[in-house]
């Protein structure tokens, strides 16, 4: 007997409520609700598995592109930090008065540190040292465009002067820092940089300078004392906010002159402490009577020695030039 069948038999027979027939009726009416709204979990749970297998294969599919993707970027921030690194000092000028030594550290991202010294003519070197604003591959091209513009070839560290003896004339920093401002905007490359610029006479020593939003640099005189250059401007960018000033002062036989980037300043260890300038220059005046190599180094140690493990969290630069 099917189960309609049955229900219709019970319902013929007189019964009253909470008889046996009617409660017999009633768990069979139950039984069949039951038995559709299981039929129902059944179809949900179902449409449920299949859609999670759907999403679960497209975020398998997202994930592998994802993975290729960032495969891709990680090789071009390296190739950007190996075109970084070759835009270093690779052989420093052979001067005879004149020793010259660097040390450079990247920070795990590309960042915008780069330093230069090189021949502008037979008695005089150019010398420059910048940090391009943030970090990334935008600020690494920058450092790139700039460092390229700042050759001897290009016309702006050196310019043709068919009136002069040499068919050449050198560019002051002030004037390299004027050009530079004009042709690196704020509102067109989105990024701004602090930059020293320096023209040195190999015969006497005498060199000029300009400061152009960067951290002072910083001379040790053979009698002990230290001095702080400073003069020159606002960061390149502003497109002539500030006007820009250069000094001129002489490295002495025994004097030391440091150049660096706020990495070393305004490194941080794992207590949230700055290095700082002033243990900076505690530090670098503490090691100038060592050979300048083990000065420079001697200050990177005390950084890591400071940070105790702690990760550098920009690029660290440090030239040192002793006469």
């Amino acid at each position: 007997m099917t189960l309609s069948n049955m229900v219709s038999s019970l319902l013929k027979d007189s019964w009253k409520p909470g008889s046996d027939s009617a409660r017999c009726i009633q768990e069979i009416l139950e039984c069949r609700a039951t038995l559709r709204d299981n039929q129902l979990r059944n179809r949900f749970l179902k449409e449920l598995l299949n859609k999670y297998s759907q999403t679960q294969h497209k975020l398998t599919a997202l994930n592998r592109q994802l993975s290729e993707r960032q495969e891709r970027l990680d090789e071009d921030l390296q190739a950007a930090a190996g075109i970084q690194k070759s835009l270093l000092p690779l052989n420093l000028p052979l001067i005879s008065d004149l020793d010259m030594s660097w040390r450079f550290v990247p920070s795990e991202t590309i960042g915008g540190d780069v330093f230069n010294i090189f021949l502008l003519d037979e008695y005089h070197l150019g010398i420059y040292v910048l940090d391009v604003s943030g970090h990334g591959v935008q600020a690494a091209l920058v450092t790139v465009s700039v460092s390229q513009m700042l050759l001897p070839h290009t016309g702006f560290v050196v310019r043709k002067n068919p009136a002069s003896a040499s068919g050449s004339d050198i560019s002051s920093p002030r004037e390299v820092m004027e050009l530079l401002d004009r042709e690196y905007p704020l509102e067109r490359f989105d990024n701004f940089f602090s930059m020293i610029y320096i023209v040195l006479d190999v015969r006497d020593g005498s060199f000029a300078i300009c400061n152009a939003g960067h951290m002072p640099a910083l001379v040790f005189r053979r009698d002990g004392r230290m001095e702080k250059l400073k003069k020159g401007g606002t960061v390149i960018g502003l497109s002539g906010m500030v006007p820009f000033e250069q000094q001129n002062e002489t490295l002495y036989k025994g004097d030391r002159l440091l150049l660096y980037t706020d990495g070393v300043t305004d490194f941080m260890n794992s207590r949230q402490e700055l290095f700082g300038k002033d243990r900076f220059i505690r530090i670098a005046g503490s090691l100038q009577n060592r050979p300048l190599e083990e000065m420079v180094n001697g200050i990177y140690e005390a950084m890591m020695a400071f940070g105790d493990g702690f990760p550098i969290q920009d690029d660290v630069s440090i030239l040192g030039i002793a006469r």
